[in-house]
């Protein structure tokens, strides 16, 4: 985890040199929108939507391995509830 957080670390200090050495203003058009903006907004604003993105990826890995790692609930559409001994499977 810690060599994780090293290289995430250094690859954030990359981004801020970067845009710290890039100031110049820059024409970002897609489809029809355009705008004028610096070069470090547009990379910076491009790492945070990557980042975003890789984030949402994660979250929805990790809520799928949780949820296979819970049991069905007794309602579930999937499977039966389970009958309790002692009680006829009808009524």
């Amino acid at each position: 985890m810690q060599f994780v957080f090293f290289i995430v670390i250094l690859l954030l200090l990359a981004v801020a040199i970067f845009a710290f050495q890039n100031p110049d203003p820059v024409t970002v058009r897609f489809l029809v929108w355009r705008t004028s903006s610096s070069l470090a907004i547009v990379g910076l604003a491009a790492t945070a939507g990557g980042a975003l993105m890789a984030g949402l990826v994660g979250f929805a890995a990790r809520i799928r391995r949780w949820r296979r790692g819970r049991p069905p609930s007794a309602g579930s559409a999937d499977q039966p509830a389970p009958a309790t001994p002692g009680t006829p499977d009808r009524p």
